[in-house]
């Protein structure tokens, strides 16, 4: 993928692999979650590009400026690994923006109407997408090009995307973040892990963390959907947001990190630190 270029990054592909059977070679695999989907470590994800020469006031070892990067913070939640998992990701970040969590069961059922929709949405042949700025496609454009690139037809495409993961159910990619953001009206940034990045950012000889886990996993950004898509409640002051809900919360635009899962890459929610983050 390259950055900003949402033609290229129609051609992602998100696979489904299980959180039981990644390559012991890939950093996801060293990651820790609670019970919940919580990556606990490392506990916080930041942007490549802040100043890790200014330290937060709050924590002596943290890379992360005081200023700009505390806009950069995320902690992540994964989500199930059955061929769903940027759709369930997507529901995620959506749900979690508007302060209301989603145990695994509803974010499936979720996904399976995100599919039916997504398809419909695809399948018109008089509808118009936004894909860059003022850009627009034609969804019957978008349902040729993404068809012709799975080598099927176009009616064998939208018959595969209704399908769920677990039943041979085409895996959601750029086409399908393209019809979600304009859907939602909301932009949807895809994250990836740095590349010479490891889970041990901050680990226990530095910041007196006695289980050993690591705090800190720098990510960069691969492209964003939807970029036209503005928050229509920028104008209100921060003041006006509640303050002390859950990671993402009142976030109008959404974060998916994408791993290398091993044999396929995996989709997972990023939930911003601070309401402010654009």
């Amino acid at each position: 993928m390259r950055k900003h270029h949402l033609l290229n990054l129609h051609s992602l592909i998100l696979g489904a692999a299980s959180v039981h059977s990644f390559s012991p070679t890939t950093a996801f695999q060293n990651f820790v979650f609670s019970p919940n989907g919580v990556c606990v470590s490392p506990s916080t994800f930041y942007l490549a590009d802040v100043d890790e020469n200014v330290k937060d006031c709050n924590d002596n070892n943290s890379p992360i400026t005081t200023n700009l990067g505390q806009k950069k913070l995320f902690s992540m939640r994964n989500v199930p690994g059955e061929g769903d998992c940027m759709f369930q990701a997507v529901a995620l970040a959506t749900a979690a923006s508007m302060g209301l969590g989603a145990n695994n069961a509803l974010l499936r059922a979720i996904s399976e109407e995100t599919r039916d929709v997504v398809a419909q949405v695809m399948g018109s042949r008089d509808g118009n997408l936004h894909i860059e700025g003022q850009r627009l496609v034609r969804t019957s454009d978008l349902l040729t090009s993404a068809s012709r690139s799975e080598g099927m037809s176009p009616d064998e495409y939208l018959e595969r995307l209704k399908k769920s993961g677990s039943d041979g159910g085409l895996y959601g990619g750029g086409p399908e973040l393209t019809v979600l953001s304009n859907l939602l009206r909301r932009p949807i940034s895809i994250y990836e892990l740095e590349d010479d990045t490891t889970t041990t950012t901050t680990t226990a000889e530095n910041n007196n963390n006695t289980n050993g886990e690591s705090k800190y996993c720098r990510i960069k950004l691969a492209g964003v959907f939807g970029d036209h898509f503005k928050d229509p409640c920028l104008s209100i002051p921060n003041s006006a947001i509640l303050s002390g809900l859950q990671p993402g919360a009142y976030s109008w635009h959404l974060h998916i990190l994408v791993v290398d899962a091993g044999f396929e890459k995996h989709a997972c929610a990023l939930l911003p630190k601070f309401c402010d983050l654009p």
